[in-house]
């Protein structure tokens, strides 16, 4: 079984040969079929020139890291990773930021040709199943090992311009 939490089973689709109970690498892929999406972002882009890399964000004494993408065909929305519900810490820990609203996620902007038309690769790391049972103890079903998944990556590509990032986001969740 690949380490696919629930709420991206049905869109990441995954690629390549070396996806395993450890790591899987899929594209981000609507229900409509479609691969491009309008990115929205709740996190530290401000040294992204510096670094090519989203961090963290504090508002008002509360940290988040969200990111979501908006179906350019469909308009659909999904969640792709919330740091206060997602990985070991969101999921297992219960994030510190769950009581507090959600902030509003401003659109990602390619960083070369200013567009927001965008494909995504999100690749998944887990420490497998046996260590989620180890670790999590008696209080989650052993189904749920998918959800508390150690980092995640994720690569953006501008379909304007082509313009690249590996690892516009590498995040890990513990």
């Amino acid at each position: 079984m690949l380490p696919i939490p629930k709420h991206l089973g049905n869109i990441l689709r995954p690629m390549g040969d070396s996806n395993n109970e450890f790591e899987v690498t899929g594209r981000i892929i609507c229900d409509c079929g479609s691969g491009s999406f309008m990115i929205k972002l709740v996190g530290n882009s401000s040294d992204y020139h510096k670094d090519n890399v989203i961090k963290v964000t504090e508002i008002d004494g509360n940290y988040f890291l969200i990111i979501k993408v908006k179906c350019n065909m469909c308009n659909k929305e999904y969640v792709i990773f919330d740091d206060d519900y997602h990985g070991w810490n969101g999921f297992v820990c219960g994030g510190d930021s769950r009581e507090f609203a959600r902030p509003d996620a401003k659109d990602w902007k390619c960083n070369k040709c200013g567009k927001t038309d965008h494909s995504m690769i999100v690749k998944i790391h887990s420490q497998g199943q046996e260590d989620f049972i180890e670790e999590g103890g008696d209080e989650f079903d052993v189904k749920d090992w998918v959800e508390g998944f150690d980092w995640i990556t994720i690569k953006v590509v501008c379909n304007s311009c082509g313009e690249s990032n590996d690892e516009w986001i590498s995040y890990e969740t513990m």
